[in-house]
């Protein structure tokens, strides 16, 4: 929905032509790294992504303040709230100050501030008119504060508070838009927790239904099963039916990527590996990479065929990508992990049978590089 044409892109709309959760569902689709900046209600409203994934936000509204949100949750008290007040100034952090107080704990201040980000997240959902802009970065600055928000659930929560039908109308589409699931939605359901309402209109989205067909099927009212939509929609569980061939194409040419990426990132430790063995054994190395296959089971065999492990114990990505195909499965993120997984067992089994638990911790201190 939003090309990036050239550095720091910005875009502007008027909220009475889309939605808020509408506008962060295009930006986390396209894993983009922008500033959504929201202008309406006599407030702004600034939401900061990376890649995707939202940071953090912050308000011009009084009551998104952060003393304003511990005093809503109950930790702050009317007395400890009129006392941080009266110490603030205006160049100060009203978090540092309230740690400065005792009133929050230094270890406590990051999640108050995650706690504030949500809240102002959630709040700017329901802007119905006024205008964004969106302001596409290439990365944001040093020591920008990022949060470990979780945007999908958020946004989720954002819309079950939402009660305008201006916006839930606009969001969910008309009666005869047709939906399905979108590509790996079962999988990322667990993710997200979904709620007993939510879990019922996506389940009855097995086979592709209308907005009407699924209105008439649901044991929610017509308004919930509209809202409920609109949520699902937001976080790209559910999706266009008419669209899905375009999609699927797309996902399989970003899946290849990532496969790709994967590959790359224990390439780097099979090398490593190959590099210690090499120091120790000499071109003795190649036979010693014979007897790390002997190791994988004959399911994986297959996927390695064609390929040798003379280029420093390294997988062939596009021979490897061949045999995947050739195969006939259908999840290949699944296989390709477990071939990697398979292979690095096989390196490191083959290490200590030959060299002794000494270089075999040196072999798994580099295999620890891939949880980083």
């Amino acid at each position: 929905m939003f090309p990036m044409e050239e550095d720091n892109l910005s875009i502007q709309g008027a909220l009475a032509e889309t939605t808020v959760p509408d506008l962060f569902r295009s930006i986390v689709r396209s894993s983009e790294t922008a500033v959504l900046t929201l202008e309406g209600g006599g407030r702004s409203d600034t939401i900061n992504f990376y890649e995707g994934r939202l940071i953090s936000a912050t308000s011009s509204d009084p009551d998104m303040g952060l003393a304003e949100t511990l005093l809503r949750s109950g930790e702050l008290t009317m007395q400890q709230y009129n006392q941080a007040l009266e110490r603030l100034v205006v160049a100060r952090r009203m978090g540092g100050l309230l740690v400065e107080l005792g009133y929050l704990k230094p270890d406590e201040l990051t999640r108050a501030v995650e706690r504030q980000a949500s809240a102002i997240v959630m709040n700017a959902m329901a802007h119905r008119s006024g205008s964004y802009t969106i302001e596409f970065l290439s990365e944001f600055p040093e020591g920008t504060l990022v949060l470990p928000l979780s945007v999908e659930r958020l946004i989720l929560d954002g819309v079950r508070r939402i009660d305008y039908w201006s916006l839930i109308a606009r969001g969910a589409g008309r009666l005869d838009r047709s939906l399905e699931h979108a590509p790996n939605a079962d999988t990322r359901t667990f993710q997200l927790e979904l709620t007993d309402d939510e879990s019922h209109v996506f389940n009855l989205l097995a086979d592709p239904q209308t907005v009407e067909e699924l209105c008439a099927r649901s044991y929610l009212s017509n308004f919930l099963t509209f809202r409920t939509i609109w949520g699902l929609l937001a976080v790209n569980l559910i999706q266009d039916a008419e669209v899905a061939v375009v999609d699927e194409k797309r996902a399989a040419i970003e899946n290849e990527y990532e496969m790709e990426a994967l590959v790359e990132r224990y390439n780097g430790v099979y090398q490593r590996i190959f590099g210690l063995v090499l120091a120790k054994v000499g071109d003795h190395v190649y036979d010693f990479a014979d007897r790390v296959v002997l190791h994988l089971s004959p399911g994986t065999l297959p996927y390695l065929s064609g390929m040798t492990f003379i280029n420093e114990g390294r997988i062939d990505f596009d021979q490897l990508l061949n045999n995947l195909y050739a195969s006939g499965s259908r999840d290949h993120g699944t296989v390709v992990q477990t071939v990697l997984d398979e292979l690095l067992y096989g390196w490191l089994l083959e290490v200590k049978t030959e060299f002794g638990a000494a270089m075999e911790a040196q072999a798994v201190q580099a295999a620890g590089t891939l949880r980083k």
